[in-house]
C-alpha cells in the first residue's frame, strides 16, 4: 500500500527575501475556471461553458510584524512558496515551487493578546502564478495577457491568434 507525500514543511520568499521560520501559514491560489450555463435547443440541461478563470488570491501568515512587509501592501510584489512533499516510507521529497506576482491588497494583524504570537497575515490579487513540481510546470498562469498553460497546454493561444494579440 502506498502512503500519500505530505508537506513537511515550506519556506515563503516576498520579493526575494527569505522569511524562513518567520512564517507560519500560507495559501496557494484556487484555480478555477469560470463558467456560463448554456442550454441549447434539445439539450436536456445546461452545461457549463469555460468564460475565463476566476480571481486568484495568495497569503502568507507570518510569525511576527516585519515592517518591510507592512511596507509592502498597495505595491505590486512576488511571493515564491516552496513546500516540499515528503515521502513516508524514505526520506525522499517532491520539489514543489509557486511562484506568483500581484498586488499586496491585505495586511491584517492578529488580535492583541498578552503572552501569544502576534502574527501578520499579508494577501495578494494574484495577476501571474506558476506552479511547478519536480522540474514540471503545472500551471502557468497570466491573467493580464490571457495566457493559461496547463500541464503544457496553452488553452488560450488559438484565442489570442484570433484576436491579433
Amino acid at each position: 500500500m502506498a502512503l500519500p507525500r505530505i508537506i513537511k514543511n515550506f519556506n515563503a520568499f516576498v520579493d526575494g527575501i527569505s522569511y524562513f521560520g518567520l512564517a507560519s501559514e500560507a495559501k496557494l491560489p484556487a484555480v478555477k475556471v469560470q463558467t456560463e450555463g448554456h442550454r441549447g435547443a434539445g439539450m436536456d440541461g445546461p452545461v457549463g461553458v469555460d468564460v475565463g478563470m476566476e480571481a486568484l488570491s495568495a497569503e502568507i501568515t507570518f510569525t511576527e510584524w516585519s515592517s518591510a512587509v507592512l511596507k509592502k501592501l498597495g505595491r505590486t510584489e512576488r511571493f515564491v512558496l516552496r513546500p516540499a512533499a515528503g515521502s513516508s516510507t524514505d526520506f525522499s521529497a517532491t520539489t514543489i515551487i509557486a511562484t506568483m506576482s500581484g498586488l499586496i491588497t491585505v495586511s491584517e494583524p492578529s488580535d492583541l493578546k498578552p503572552g501569544t504570537a502576534a502574527t501578520l497575515k499579508i494577501g495578494m490579487d494574484v495577476r501571474t502564478y506558476k506552479l511547478e513540481m519536480d522540474n514540471e510546470v503545472i500551471y502557468e498562469i497570466d491573467l493580464v495577457n490571457a495566457i493559461r498553460r496547463i500541464g503544457g497546454v496553452d488553452q488560450l493561444a488559438e484565442i489570442r491568434r484570433a484576436m491579433g494579440f
